[in-house]
């Protein structure tokens, strides 16, 4: 498990328990003794504006955590690698399959025929990166791959019948 991966899996957690500590004391606040007491219209009030802003914090929170992780935000680098990758029912065809370590590659991507989705996981089954190839659009994917080995690249859009079978793969060399 990559280090990323780790820190959003404890952030899940730690969102699910204050969900739970918000829900408990949400459930302790509407107890039969605290219904018999007369609702304030003031005292309600307080608690939407007081759980808006809670919300509002935690998505800020959330955006500037993460915001700087966006894959769409990688320029063309100088030396960098064209390769162009044609998607047709059920398979795809790529113009090289061996990319370098450490030298970015740029992805043109076509689809022939339906949309297709371009996922790429790396040697360890880890979910790299995501593009959509629309006909009569080209979709331009930028990655610089930092470890050896095969990288499969699976379909993520529904096509027909033989999505489940669309699968390429391509081999990312030293140096």
């Amino acid at each position: 498990m990559n280090r990323l991966m780790l820190d959003y899996n404890v952030l899940y957690i730690v969102l699910v328990v204050a969900g739970l500590v918000f829900f408990a004391a949400i459930f302790l606040s509407t107890r039969p003794a605290q219904r018999a007491k007369p609702a304030s219209v003031e005292r309600w009030m307080g608690r939407e504006v007081a759980w808006f802003a809670i919300v509002i914090v935690i998505l800020l929170g959330s955006l500037a955590a993460t915001i700087g992780h966006t894959p769409w935000n990688a320029s063309a680098k100088d030396g960098r690698q064209l390769v162009t990758v044609t998607a047709l029912q059920y398979g795809f065809k790529f113009s090289t399959t061996t990319m370098h370590v450490d030298r970015q590659v740029e992805f043109h991507l076509k689809s022939l025929d339906v949309n297709h989705g371009f996922a790429v996981f790396d040697p360890s089954g880890t979910f790299v990166a995501q593009a959509q190839m629309v006909p009569g659009y080209d979709t331009t994917l930028r990655l610089t791959f930092t470890k050896p080995g095969k990288y499969v690249v699976r379909c993520f859009e529904y096509c027909g019948i033989g999505h489940a079978a669309m699968v390429g793969e391509f081999r990312v060399v030293g140096a």
